[in-house]
């Protein structure tokens, strides 16, 4: 063999060896792709509920997610097919959290939304909860953030700079009152010993804009009695983002009217004790997977109305702050 050849013989097994380790070689991405747009009346069945004179549909929608490989990263940057991003893994995987650590938080928070979702649902049909705050709980403590070392999974935060919290969303709001690098103190309860810790906070970046943050998931640990059963058949589903789109399945159950109204309808957003819809990722994946699946209407929080819109091809989006809201449009549009 000519050393021409042999040249060409090892500069094409290198390039076969790196073409097939481009199908198996991990990235530090995330492929964000539209996932699933299903109907909730298979999700969630409300005791003697009037599931069955329902005519329309309320659809969960959610964001497809699983690692970039090479091949993957270099096809999506070269080709940028409508609809589908890169995220680096750190956007979604706090540092030091493994993905069963990630997977159980997002367990956590999909309790918490079913909940919230049956508490606003029972109370705007006119029925009795039983609602009992015990303070908000830290679910995980993020590496490197300000709050390591000193707050530990599961202390209980009563107050923030002195304020009494009893639900997550108050104590979101106090820390995000202050600058980025500014001093706030955290009043725990841990095992018992109540404990002040002072930290600065750091950015913390949602929908692409900084805010600040103490480096910890936490959510509202709640003692609940509901009137009635509701039974939540789901699987791979996780986090908190269907809370507004469950609170009205729920509802729509729980009264005779059909507020779909024959209609087929999908959204997103958090849901507060209050009825607050809160913003959520992955907004344009989840309105074309709404629009594939042949939604008419697409209800968003109003942080996300944008970015919701300029994904939407001929399904209607409707901006929302709250539960009370959504119901209004419903049933006067």
């Amino acid at each position: 063999m000519s050393r021409k050849n042999g040249i060409i013989s090892s500069v094409a097994g290198v390039l076969f060896i790196f073409i097939l380790l481009s199908f198996f070689l991990p990235t530090p991405y995330m492929i964000m792709a539209p996932g699933v747009a299903q109907e909730l009346s298979s999700m969630i069945t409300v005791e003697d509920g009037y599931k069955e004179e329902i005519r329309g549909e309320f659809l969960l929608t959610a964001v497809s997610t699983q690692r970039a490989r090479i091949l993957d990263y270099i096809y999506i940057k070269l080709s940028k097919p409508s609809g589908i991003e890169l995220d680096h893994i750190s956007e979604h995987l706090p540092e030091g959290m493994n993905m069963e650590e990630y997977q159980e938080l997002m367990d956590e928070f999909m309790l918490d939304s079913q909940n919230k979702a049956k508490a606003v649902a029972f109370q705007k049909a006119g029925m009795p909860v039983s609602i009992k705050n015990n303070g908000v709980m830290v679910a995980e403590v993020l590496k490197n953030g300000a709050a390591v070392g000193k707050l530990q999974r599961g202390d209980l935060i009563i107050a923030v700079d002195g304020q009494k919290v009893s639900r997550d969303t108050e104590a979101q709001e106090l820390i995000q009152q202050r600058e980025i690098g500014d001093p706030v103190t955290v009043t725990v309860d841990r095992d018992g010993e109540i404990l002040d810790f002072t930290m600065e906070t750091v950015p913390l970046h949602i929908n692409d804009e900084p805010r600040p943050s103490i480096g910890v998931s936490i959510y509202s640990n709640i003692e609940y009695s509901f009137p009635r059963e509701i039974y939540f058949h789901m699987q791979n589903i996780g986090g908190p983002s269907a809370g507004g789109m469950f609170a009205l399945e729920i509802y729509n159950q729980l009264v005779k009217e059909d507020i779909t109204r024959g209609r087929r309808i999908a959204g997103t957003g958090t849901i507060d004790l209050d009825g607050k819809i809160g913003p959520i990722d992955g907004v344009e994946q989840k309105v074309i997977a709404a629009e594939r699946e042949g939604a008419e209407l697409f209800l968003v929080p109003v942080e996300n109305h944008e970015a919701a819109l300029q994904a939407a091809g001929s399904i209607k989006v409707v901006a929302i702050e709250s539960f009370d809201e959504a119901l209004e449009y419903l049933m006067h549009n």
